[in-house]
């Protein structure tokens, strides 16, 4: 593409240039220091000195004197700064704007309940403190309901576990692993059960998470394919009401240990079942090619150093009158 400037009747031709090319010149000649521009731009000093020749080869004019201290504009130069002036402002004003609107941006998050009420909390503080003007909406959801909110757009990102295999439009990012977990009563009689088989579990009344999650998809369709009979006498995402209905004496339930908190294990008997049920992970889960902003990345990258690594833990739970209840077996680490 060829373009012509004309003023004070000197007309230039040159192939189209790339705009950092103006910008480094317009420095430059401002400040009237390659290094000084540099450093300003943070660029390579070098950098900037091929950009100011590449602007000389292509008008066929030198730009500075070099051999003055500091370096001037020859008359060509005076004439190029008049006329990339107003657009290297312009462009100075539009990342200004853009950078504020970034500022002033919103996101939509989604998670867990859990996830959201004990996990993310602290992290959302920390990015407050840096984006206090960035709006963020958090929607509290099961696993099928946050993977179809982030193909559909509705959500920019979820903390979940990992989206289907087979399903190539999400991106997913790994945090941290957990496993699934039995929760009874303290003193119930699966906890003297070495090792609790899944047909001892299923003898006893269920409660278990909505149909929309993946544990509860994990224990049904294991249930189902050994021809299990069972029965589920309360489902709720809740994590706190489940905990509450266990406590209670209503019946068993089957959760994520990352549900698990110290002030539950002197209200509940916990055991793991990773002898039965998977691993998962929990990670950032986005939709691949949407665009995520300055304000986005930033909150993936706090709750990122927030949670990545995170690891429950799981002990043993002894009465102050002395009695030893085993309450938790202890996690592997």
């Amino acid at each position: 593409m060829i373009y012509y400037i004309e003023s004070d009747g000197i007309s230039w031709g040159a192939s189209l240039m790339e705009l950092r090319e103006l910008i480094s010149f317009y420095h430059v000649a401002r400040l009237r220091s390659v290094s000084k521009a540099a450093r300003n731009l943070e660029l390579g000093q070098p950098t900037v000195t091929t950009h100011l020749r590449k602007l000389e080869s292509e008008f066929g004019i030198t730009l500075f004197d070099r051999i003055k201290r500091p370096i001037q504009l020859t008359s060509e130069g005076v004439t190029l700064l008049e006329l990339v002036t107003p657009v290297v402002q312009a462009v100075d004003t539009l990342k200004t704007q853009m950078d504020y609107s970034e500022r002033l941006g919103s996101f939509v998050v989604g998670a867990y309940h859990d996830l959201l009420m004990h996990h993310l909390p602290r992290g959302i503080q920390e990015f407050r403190s840096r984006m206090p003007d960035v709006r963020i909406r958090l929607l509290a959801r099961p696993y099928t309901a946050l993977i179809s909110l982030v193909k559909s757009g509705e959500l920019d990102l979820a903390f979940c576990s990992p989206p289907p295999s087979d399903d190539p439009s999400l991106e997913f990012q790994e945090l941290f692993e957990y496993n699934v977990v039995l929760m009874t009563p303290p003193g119930h009689p699966l906890l003297e059960r070495h090792p609790i088989r899944l047909q001892d579990v299923a003898e006893w009344p269920l409660i278990l998470s909505g149909p929309e999650s993946l544990t509860r998809q994990k224990v049904e369709t294991s249930l189902k394919n050994q021809g299990m009979n069972y029965e589920v006498v309360l489902a709720m995402d809740d994590t706190e009401s489940i905990k509450r209905y266990v406590e209670i004496g209503l019946g068993v339930a089957i959760a994520a240990d990352f549900t698990l908190h110290p002030e539950d294990h002197d209200k509940l008997g916990v055991v793991r079942l990773d002898h039965i049920f998977p691993g998962s992970v929990i990670g950032v889960c986005t939709l691949r090619g949407k665009f995520l902003g300055r304000a986005v990345r930033s909150f993936i990258d706090a709750m990122s150093d927030q949670l990545r690594g995170y690891h429950a833990e799981l002990w043993e739970w002894v009465r102050p009158d002395g009695d030893h209840v085993v309450s938790a077996v202890p996690s592997e680490s």
